[in-house]
């Protein structure tokens, strides 16, 4: 008997299985594989969503972003995955993989939570509860978190020239100066100083903006925030300086910018302000939530 499509969270148990030789997967190769499985019909993989993408499709993206989020399997590169260590242990104890059960490993946690202390519980009898506006702004939520993870994937694989360029033009686009009165300095060699943004045509005002594009957990020391504030001394009309970094900040580097006066911008935060602002992400899609026009019928 042919079966409908199922839910990305009955898909986990199938989705690892696979991996399970340890070997690398493509995503199509996933699909296939769990679309046989379970003997899913043409009509059945045809069935597409309100914004036109593939069903099937979809909800096994989201399986795999998932199993990803809690550390069960890793991407070496976009569409192709394999199983971790953690993904081998769970497979081993035969459970039923489900989101209360991915709520066992922090990482899961933070993904869903967006690492914010004022994030709901999301726990699936507490999800029951929730309004549709609750259950809607944190999908919302979850995608964000997930294209932020994607962002800072790919600034990761860029040159340090690009991410200075994308520091600049991001600050750009957030209203601080305008692109021809900006500066990329790193091929002039200026010392501790990568983009320079004039906000008035005189240079009157200065920004002054140091980059430093690291692996996440490699964190920025005191000591390079202090550099970047000695720099700061030898430059005229600096208004501000902004330490932005791919990783995080040391919490004695955090303490010590805030003493001197900058603005430092994490990776998380670097991320957030790119999909806030449309830059290196695009709109996929826009719902219209409507409510009831009350005056309509104050005449009825």
């Amino acid at each position: 008997m042919k079966s409908e499509v199922p839910k990305y969270n009955k898909m986990y148990n199938d989705f690892l299985k696979i991996l399970e030789d340890r070997q690398e997967h493509t995503i199509i190769e996933i699909r296939n594989i769990i679309a046989n499985n379970r003997n899913l019909s043409t009509e059945s993989l045809s069935v597409t969503l309100k914004t036109g993408k593939n069903l099937f499709q979809n909800r096994v993206g989201w399986t795999g972003t998932y199993l990803k989020k809690a550390g069960l399997i890793e991407s070496s590169k976009r569409g192709i995955f394999s199983i971790t260590e953690l993904g081998l242990e769970v497979l081993n104890k035969d459970v039923k993989i489900s989101n209360d059960y991915l709520m066992n490993f922090e990482k899961f946690v933070d993904f869903k939570k967006g690492k914010s202390d004022n994030s709901i519980n999301l726990s699936s009898d507490i999800e029951e509860q929730q309004t549709p506006q609750e259950l809607m702004e944190q999908a919302i939520d979850e995608l964000n978190n997930d294209l932020s993870d994607q962002l800072l994937t790919e600034i990761i694989k860029t040159s340090s020239y690009f991410f200075e360029k994308l520091c600049v033009q991001l600050l750009n686009t957030m209203g601080y100066g305008k692109k021809e009165n900006s500066i990329i300095t790193q091929r002039c060699r200026d010392k501790g100083i990568d983009g320079i943004i004039l906000e008035d045509e005189l240079g009157i005002n200065s920004i002054m903006i140091q980059s430093k594009k690291y692996n996440i957990g490699n964190n920025v020391s005191t000591p390079e925030i202090q550099k970047f504030a000695g720099a700061l001394l030898n430059q005229k009309n600096v208004k501000r300086g902004v330490f932005i970094t791919t990783s995080s900040f040391s919490k004695d580097a955090i303490d010590y910018g805030k003493s001197v006066g900058l603005i430092l911008i994490d990776g998380k935060r670097l991320t957030n302000l790119m999909i806030k602002y449309n830059l290196g992400c695009t709109i996929q899609n826009v719902y219209e939530v409507k409510n009831l026009d009350i005056d309509f019928f104050e005449e009825a």
